[in-house]
């Protein structure tokens, strides 16, 4: 048993150091989604631009289009916002891959459960969406 709980601890500690910057950046991340914090939002993503996907869209957004995008009424925030079952793969010293889920609640309807990917690249030392996946979960039948 003992050799168990310090492989886990082990384990724990030898977590590579891009993927708790970018579990603090998804926490933050979330806060700011939840906050309806608009230039915090379009801050995070890379200033190359960053490639948008789901619903069966792909697109490359410049970081003007994100940035307008979060300042316009195309976003509304959220009443309430949580991430759900992220994990963290580091695809190198300064990228990771996050993948997950999120449940977004519009004002007066249920929790609406959606899938996540990002991938998180170090730009100017902070890290910084290159590529989102969001896929909401079907509507619920009536």
């Amino acid at each position: 048993m003992w050799h168990a709980i310090m492989a886990l601890m082990l384990a724990a500690a030898a977590e590579p150091d891009v993927v708790s910057e970018a579990r603090a950046f998804m926490e933050a991340y979330g806060r700011d989604l939840a906050a309806g914090e608009r230039a915090r939002l379009a801050a995070r993503y890379d200033r190359r631009g960053a490639w948008i996907l789901g619903g069966g869209r792909k697109a490359f957004e410049s970081h003007a289009q994100i940035t307008a995008f979060y300042g316009g009424k195309a976003w509304t925030r959220p009443a309430a916002f949580a991430w759900e079952n992220l994990s963290f793969e580091p695809a190198g010293p300064d990228a990771v891959v996050v993948a997950g889920q999120f449940l977004w609640t519009e004002a007066g309807k249920a929790p609406r459960l959606s899938s996540y990917t990002g991938l998180l690249v170090r730009q100017d030392g902070e890290l910084r969406i290159r590529l989102e996946d969001e896929d909401a979960a079907p509507e619920p039948k009536r």
